[in-house]
């Protein structure tokens, strides 16, 4: 009996049953004689692997667009180690490995403006989806004024805030550069001490943690941010050129605070 090879026509069965990436990978097999000397267990392998890339690719995609990063491309492969910049190929490999989120441990990257220190952060919420950890992005203000939007007892905020304690890694960027409100720096307590034990909190800010103190009224809520954060952390310090004018000239695209 003649056999009938699969075609396109065939794809519309393999997209309904969510294999999209299987069904290409199997007509392709079929109608491209450099396959012809595989095994039917080989084709069959490389099938499934194509399929289970592709699921994962739409997974991490799904993953960083529900992280609310600005910059969704950053990654560990595009930072440029940039004579005098603090930067060491070493210790970026290990953060991407992302143990600090396994181990639910905080990272404080501190700097001027216009290190990288944003970047970097965006580069690690990149690492961590890839490895299907959930993340969540906000500057500091962002995320005062997202809470502001909520009455106390409005159901969405409550539900709000459950996603930030439950989130794997939570950014905090650009945080305590200009004072914040006495309601902010509580409601910013509660959900460090809600993440405590549950995922790793990265904090991204020009002053050192022993300045913070300037930025918040209460120093009994500034202390308790303050252990919250650095007593579990490990902190990168950056320096270097400004990575602003690297963007303007091309050197280090997308680099910024």
């Amino acid at each position: 009996m003649f056999e009938q090879h699969l075609t396109e026509d065939d794809m519309p069965l393999f997209t309904k049953l969510r294999l999209t990436a299987f069904g290409e990978t199997v007509i392709n097999i079929a109608n491209d004689p450099s396959f012809d000397e595989w095994s039917f267990s080989q084709k069959i392998r490389h099938a499934l692997n194509q399929e289970t890339e592709a699921r994962g690719e739409r997974r991490m995609l799904k993953l960083l667009k529900a992280s609310r990063t600005p910059n969704p491309a950053a990654c560990v492969e595009d930072i440029h180690y940039l004579d005098g910049r603090s930067l060491h190929r070493e210790v970026i490999a290990r953060l991407a490995a992302c143990r600090w989120v396994d181990h639910c441990t905080n990272l404080v990257i501190l700097g001027s403006s216009s290190v990288g220190k944003s970047y970097l952060a965006q580069a690690m919420v990149n690492a961590a989806c890839r490895r299907d950890y959930t993340a969540r992005y906000y500057r500091l203000d962002d995320l005062a004024n997202q809470l502001a939007v909520y009455h106390h007892t409005d159901p969405a905020r409550l539900k709000f805030l459950q996603d930030l304690h439950a989130c794997d890694a939570l950014v905090l960027d650009d945080f305590l550069t200009t004072p914040i409100s006495s309601e902010t720096a509580a409601e910013v307590l509660n959900i460090l001490a809600a993440r405590e034990g549950r995922g790793a909190t990265v904090v991204t800010s020009q002053f050192d943690p022993e300045d913070w103190y300037k930025s918040l009224h209460d120093a009994v809520v500034a202390e308790s941010i303050l252990n919250r954060i650095v007593s579990n952390a490990e902190i990168v310090q950056l320096a270097g050129p400004n990575m602003r004018r690297h963007t303007v000239t091309g050197i280090d695209s997308g680099l910024e605070v």
